[in-house]
């Protein structure tokens, strides 16, 4: 069975609280605009799959400075169990908004209307700064044409974010524990992970040191 996906969800994990930093770091401000937004803009450039931001630590700050009032904003209470409490939270949102939106239609509206049934998502953090548009896109059809059922950057040795996940790996993501995330999955499963090289994934931001070589890189 083909596990090409082609109706992707997109989760903006922004839940996590940077102690490290001392601020919300998905508000630090690059080439002119906040680290959140900016990630925003990029996948709106690059695809019009529907974009969920998870939100956490900091919710009320981080939300009232999101741009785009159209995405869907969804919080986590749980973000101090770790990322993989996000990825459930994100995840399980747009799986109920798929069921809404088909029990709103009657039977005949249901046979008229091309069902775009989500078979895949992808997850990512805001505080890698170099993602591009083009990244995005590649990654995007590097899945499509692998027909893998995980696709993710790979970058000093690591597999991580972002990354895509097919339909059939749901199950797995919403049982996931910890701050782990979603790399237990990708080790578990490395020979069915087509990878995606990008050498700046492996940048950053956890520090204010981190912050200021971002700025003098830029």
């Amino acid at each position: 069975m083909s596990k090409s996906i082609q109706h992707c969800g997109i989760l903006i994990i922004a839940a996590g609280q940077s102690k490290r930093l001392g601020s919300p770091k998905q508000l630090l401000a690059f080439e002119g605009k906040t680290l959140i937004n900016r990630l925003i803009d990029i996948l709106k450039a690059a695809t019009d799959f529907p974009i969920t931001v998870v939100l956490g630590s900091d919710a009320e700050k981080i939300n009232a400075q999101i741009s785009d009032p159209n995405l869907q904003i969804v919080m986590n209470d749980k973000w101090e169990e770790g990322m993989a409490s996000s990825i459930k939270v994100g995840l399980k949102n747009l799986l109920n908004n798929q069921l809404d939106e088909l029990v709103e239609l009657n039977e005949q509206e249901i046979e008229k209307k091309e069902t775009k049934e989500l078979d895949g998502v992808m997850i990512l953090v805001c505080d890698q700064p170099f993602i591009t548009a083009e990244n995005i896109q590649s990654l995007i059809q590097l899945q499509q044409n692998t027909e893998l059922p995980i696709a993710a950057c790979y970058y000093a040795g690591v597999i991580g974010t972002p990354a895509i996940f097919h339909k059939s790996i749901f199950s797995e993501l919403l049982d996931l524990q910890g701050d782990i995330g979603a790399k237990k999955i990708i080790k578990n499963r490395e020979t069915e992970v087509a990878k995606l090289h990008f050498e700046k994934g492996v940048l950053d931001i956890d520090t204010m040191e981190d912050y200021k070589q971002l700025l003098k890189e830029a």
